[in-house]
């Protein structure tokens, strides 16, 4: 999913990014580098709130397999 052009806040550890992301989005504000990607020159940036769908909020996956998992003090994760 792509979405609009957000201000950053903080570059944490320089791999990790906080966003100034609208807290209606509700979804967690701070993304790994390889995730985002530079703005045009030409983008605006999202300055407030927009709606989202609420349809693609609510949307469930049903998981077909489990390709890998690691125990980590005798838990599977």
């Amino acid at each position: 999913m792509k979405l609009e052009s957000f201000v950053i806040l903080e570059e944490k550890k320089s791999i990790n990014y906080e966003l100034n992301l609208s807290t209606s989005m509700r979804i967690h504000s701070v993304f790994h580098i390889f995730l985002l990607k530079s703005a045009d020159s030409n983008s605006s940036i999202q300055t407030e709130s927009s709606e989202i769908d609420s349809e693609s909020q609510n949307i469930k996956y049903e998981v077909e397999d489990i390709l890998n998992q690691q125990n980590i003090k005798d838990q599977s994760h």
